[in-house]
């Protein structure tokens, strides 16, 4: 059973006001300042200059909104709406929960990935990042408590960036349909094993701990690991806790999409722990449906997961680390 003594978070989220959102920015033609003449012109011919030029660059600016309103009118127009119905519980949004508008937004981009529906909704995505960004901000004060190996941090420091890697793949989508954070010693870039939230609409939202595809030399350390004391891992995924968030316990509980299907180099095919040693990744994960992340108490929700975890991170790191 998850502790007791953990108290419920009640901070309510900041929301961002209009002031706190930057506007689009007209991209304004610059133009080089001509040289001052020499020769003095008469008053006459200044004001006549001066209106002649006002007139032409009126017209510039004219042509130049009527332009930008036709592509704007055309990017509305392309706008697809969400596929999937965001719930809407009586009083939301709650302050230990994500807004229904955050997962709107999430929804209706992907549907429209691209940057032109980024630009015409900079004031939607900045209040969703945000949104999202107070809620990191209270996971981490109370997952510090549970596993004060955490690295304490901003908020916005655990948060991922939402523009995708574009340079290995045929894939020139250029967002990500999720937000996402990870909690460990080291940071979200360090390789140690920790925690992270992957919030998603369409059922989608993901609570998860341990270590995703680490790099040959920790992948090594945590065979060595296993093979030495593999006690450690069996009893961490054993608990009460575990079975109580996850339905299951031990191995079962591992995701194991690239799971090898045979022995690893160098290791034996009937070694007594060639279940276990055959994970290259050991992570544990939760899924949640869009009406739980919107509703009060979410935040308790991934804090029991994350609770329930605490052994099974400390015995990877205590291998890989």
């Amino acid at each position: 059973m998850v502790d007791q003594k953990r108290k419920k978070t009640v901070k309510r989220h900041v929301k961002p006001n209009s002031n706190q959102v930057d506007p689009i920015q007209e991209q304004a033609s610059s133009t080089a300042s001509p040289k001052r003449r020499r020769v003095q012109k008469s008053k006459q011919t200044s004001k006549r200059s001066k209106s002649e030029s006002d007139g032409s660059e009126d017209w510039a600016e004219s042509d130049q909104e009527s332009v930008e309103g036709e592509v704007t009118a055309a990017a509305q127009e392309d706008m697809k709406s969400a596929v999937i119905d965001i719930p809407r519980p009586k009083g939301s949004p709650f302050a230990d929960a994500l807004s229904p508008d955050t997962l709107e937004f999430m929804a209706q981009l992907a549907e429209n990935n691209n940057r032109d529906f980024m630009q015409l909704n900079q004031e939607r995505w900045h209040a969703a990042k945000q949104d999202f960004t107070d809620f990191v901000g209270l996971i981490i004060k109370e997952l510090q408590s549970m596993d004060p190996t955490i690295l304490v941090e901003e908020p916005k420091a655990a948060v991922y960036r939402q523009n995708r890697d574009l340079r290995f793949t045929n894939d020139l989508r250029p967002y990500k349909i999720y937000l996402s954070a990870s909690f460990s010693r080291g940071g979200k870039k360090s390789p140690f094993a920790g925690y992270h939230i992957a919030v998603a609409p369409g059922n989608k939202t993901m609570v998860a701990a341990g270590i995703w595809q680490p790099s040959s030399s920790i992948l090594s350390r945590m065979r060595t690991g296993i093979m030495e004391n593999a006690s450690l891992m069996r009893e961490a995924l054993s608990t009460d806790a575990i079975n109580d968030i996850f339905g299951k316990g031990g191995l079962e509980v591992l995701e194991s999409s690239d799971k090898l299907k045979v022995a690893p180099k160098g290791v034996a095919k009937d070694h007594p722990e060639i279940e276990m040693l055959r994970f290259k990744s050991m992570v544990a994960s939760k899924y949640f449906d869009d009406v739980d992340v919107v509703s009060e108490g979410f935040l308790d929700k991934v804090l029991d997961v994350f609770d329930a975890v605490v052994p099974f991170v400390a015995v990877l790191n205590s291998w890989t680390g």
